[in-house]
């Protein structure tokens, strides 16, 4: 397994690229990881999980597309943005999202259909319309105080999802 990566100016790495078969992705030690670039692991269906670290304050766009084995991902607790479509087209059941991420823009999980469960942490202020866009399994989003704006768009092509407040 390899990444190629990128200084970035304060410091922290930007991974680039990935070449690997790995179920379980680890990322490297060595170097503090501030940013997952766009179409990273895009279509590596092999992955089955990822832990990203605690370091990552962006993902970008297309990062996980079509990884449609990845059933488990944990996301980092100082996540700050995430693009669109950043984890589009995965096969994850469950997604905590930290507080730290003020708004889930458009498209970001667009046709996860096998997600059943959302949970916003406390912080999140918003769910952009789309953001949980055909996303056909989803039943479960549960949203803190914090949350003060829910798109009237933001599940469109979902069956049926209730919101519970935490």
């Amino acid at each position: 397994m390899g990444f190629y990566y990128k200084g970035v100016p304060d410091g922290t790495y930007c991974l680039t690229g990935y070449e690997g078969h790995d179920t379980h992705v680890e990322f490297p030690k060595n170097i503090v990881i501030s940013i997952l670039n766009d179409k990273l692991f895009k279509g590596h269906t092999e992955i089955e999980s990822v832990d990203i670290p605690d370091t990552v304050t962006q993902i970008g766009g297309f990062v996980f597309d079509g990884c449609t084995n990845l059933k488990s991902i944990k996301l980092p607790p100082n996540l700050i943005d995430m693009w669109q479509y950043a984890l589009t087209r995965m096969s994850i059941e469950t997604i905590e999202i930290p507080g730290s991420l003020h708004a889930i823009i458009p498209f970001v999980f667009n046709q996860c259909t096998s997600l059943k469960t959302v949970v916003i942490n406390e912080g999140c202020r918003q769910i952009d319309a789309w953001a949980f866009k055909d996303c056909t399994s989803l039943t479960d989003v549960y949203v803190p105080p914090s949350l003060t704006k829910i798109s009237d768009k933001a599940f469109e092509g979902c069956n049926e999802v209730t919101i519970h407040k935490k």
